[in-house]
């Protein structure tokens, strides 16, 4: 074992334990303390890597840059333009007002809300992220809830577990799935190809699963006092920001060589003709849209990229790959093994960094196995950096957010209880979206 290697591999645990902890630290000499969380662990480990001289500037540079068919910095400028337009559409107001219909529409049956819910998450997670759906709206469900007295929790579950499944069907749906479709060079199209089907079968059980779980808590009846016209602040702006994301994803749907431009260039342009309309006609969403922005997600990955290259380097994926390769002796075996074990490793290190380091892994040359076992396993991968979200809550930054929000609202989901219904209804999911996956790819190769 190499220093490289002894290196990479703690920078790599030292960066997700702070992530979780984010400590407070204080200064040396002074009475000032920083947080290292999320957007700034990964950042500090490799500092110490650079400074140690385990790995140089240009290494650096080259984990930024990217090479083939990985490049961080698109995944990044993807990420945050669509981000934008999403968190400028939130401030009109559409999706509160969107999520106070579906309170309207179902007439005080409690049953219905938590289907509507379920719906309307699903929906909206297709097209926005996740983050976005959660802070939008977790606190419309714990004030609607605390207005009849009803507990918030059966509805708190149904829309967290959907903002976290049938995103997986879009390219857009998640961070996670930027990152795998830039590395195996999919289109939005090519991604929707395969992946819409698992995303619809994974939804539907899981809806299924949970309605199992908590028929019985929910209330029959219950009245809030909802105004959904209220909730909308800006009717023109709600139309021309979904005109622009509508037209964003549309051409990203195109492929390249139909528009001459890849995704990231798409989302970029999109996000300034947004950022354009909001300084010309309510400045004042500008600054409340640049306070939200997910800025903290630059740094993050920027550093998770080198560590894990680093990792790459030194051979750990290398060694993941080899494993892999011993399971992976049919489409079957190599697309429940990574599909499963990808979930339960996001689940324990975060989905973003797991993603990370299983595409290097399957990638490397030490993976061996057929181009449709390959496929099936980079789908399964895709499977697990979504549904892995929901087994435990570090599983996603979105379960840390929402675990604050619901903190902050005094409506708190302790870690264990989040898992005991993650475990409960989770792994038959996984399976549903598996299974799926698998038949799509075999009537794919059946019709070419």
């Amino acid at each position: 074992m190499t220093l490289l290697s002894m290196a990479s591999l703690l920078a790599f645990g030292v960066s997700i334990l702070l992530t979780f902890k984010h400590p407070r630290v204080r200064l040396p000499f002074k009475r000032a303390y920083i947080h290292l969380d999320y957007g700034l662990a990964p950042i500090l480990c490799v500092a110490l890597l650079w400074a140690t001289s385990i790995i140089d500037v240009n290494f650096i540079v080259r984990s930024i840059v990217g090479y083939g068919n990985i490049k961080p910095y698109s995944v990044i400028v993807l990420i945050l333009s669509l981000a934008y337009i999403c968190i400028s559409l939130d401030l009109t107001g559409l999706f509160e007002y969107v999520a106070l219909q579906a309170v309207k529409m179902a007439g005080g049956s409690g049953k219905k809300l938590f289907i509507y819910l379920f719906a309307l998450t699903s929906f909206l997670t297709l097209f926005t992220s996740n983050d976005v759906v959660i802070l939008t709206i977790t606190p419309i469900i714990i004030y609607m809830c605390g207005s009849v007295a009803v507990s918030p929790i059966p509805f708190l579950y149904a829309q967290f577990f959907a903002a976290n499944i049938s995103g997986m069907g879009l390219y857009v749906g998640n961070p996670t799935n930027i990152v795998i479709a830039e590395a195996y060079g999919l289109s939005f199209a090519e991604f929707a190809k395969w992946m819409l089907l698992p995303a619809a079968s994974a939804t539907l059980t899981c809806i299924l699963l949970l309605w199992l779980v908590f028929r019985r808590k929910l209330p029959s009846k219950m009245q809030p006092q909802v105004e959904p016209h209220q909730a909308l602040r800006d009717k023109r702006g709600a139309v021309f920001g979904l005109t622009v994301l509508g037209s964003a994803i549309f051409l990203m749907s195109l492929p390249s060589t139909v528009t001459g431009l890849q995704p990231w260039i798409i989302a970029l342009i999109a996000a300034f003709i947004m950022f354009l309309y909001n300084l010309l006609t309510v400045r004042s969403n500008i600054p409340a849209a640049l306070r939200r922005m997910p800025w903290k997600i630059a740094p993050f990955l920027i550093g998770l990229f080198v560590i894990v290259e680093s990792m790459a380097s030194s051979g750990w994926t290398d060694l993941l790959a080899s494993e892999l390769s011993k399971v992976s002796t049919n489409l079957m075996s190599a697309v429940f093994s990574v599909g499963f074990l990808s979930s339960l490793a996001a689940g324990l290190m975060n989905n973003h960094p797991m993603t990370v380091f299983f595409v290097k892994a399957l990638q490397s040359q030490a993976y061996s196995a057929p181009a449709t076992v390959r496929l099936g396993a980079m789908l399964a991968l895709v499977v697990g950096s979504n549904l892995g979200a929901n087994f435990m809550l570090t599983g996603a930054l979105a379960g840390l957010m929402w675990a604050k929000i619901l903190s902050d609202k005094g409506c708190s989901i302790s870690f264990s209880e989040f898992s005991k219904y993650g475990f409960l209804v989770m792994p038959l999911v996984v399976a549903a979206a598996c299974l799926t996956v698998v038949g799509v790819i075999t009537a794919f190769s059946v019709i070419g």
